[in-house]
């Protein structure tokens, strides 16, 4: 395949192409494709721990989320945003009665708002639950405030 060419615009902002064979073709591709990374997350007892946290005054988009816990008596799990005092469940599962296991791929663009985190929260002792989630972080402009965040839901 032959090598990328770059075009610029009138503003001088860069153009991805590529020619194949005869044809040149724009190349795009979405940020969250080639910025998202991921981490896990794992109680083995009820408690709370962070998955992931923006650098101060960023914030998270999650793109996928993957998820599973053992059955166990009084049992739950959640995960979640929340920067100390606003907290906003993303998914909870009860699993006093039989085990849980799935994903979501979020679609929506489920952004954070400034300074939140995602956490993982289990009940119950003898717990055994997991998460992992796919994100990738914003800055600048796009970083909202609890209250403008939650005005747009």
């Amino acid at each position: 395949m032959p090598a990328p060419v770059w075009l610029q615009t009138q503003e001088s902002v860069e153009l991805h192409t590529a020619k194949v064979g005869a044809h040149t073709h724009l190349v795009v591709e979405q940020h969250s494709r080639v910025a998202t990374q991921f981490k896990s997350a794992a109680l083995t007892d009820a408690g709370t721990v962070t998955i992931v946290s923006p650098s101060p005054g960023d914030a998270i988009v999650v793109t996928d989320v993957l998820y599973s816990a053992e059955k166990v008596n009084g049992g739950s799990m959640t995960i979640q945003f929340t920067d100390g005092s606003a907290t906003v469940i993303m998914k909870s599962a009860i699993v006093t009665d039989a085990p849980v296991d799935g994903n979501t791929s979020l679609q929506g663009r489920a952004l954070g708002w400034k300074d939140a985190q995602v956490d993982l929260v289990g009940v119950g002792t003898n717990l055994d639950c997991n998460a992992t989630i796919f994100y990738y972080h914003v800055s600048g402009e796009g970083v909202l405030s609890f209250a403008d965040w939650d005005a747009l839901r």
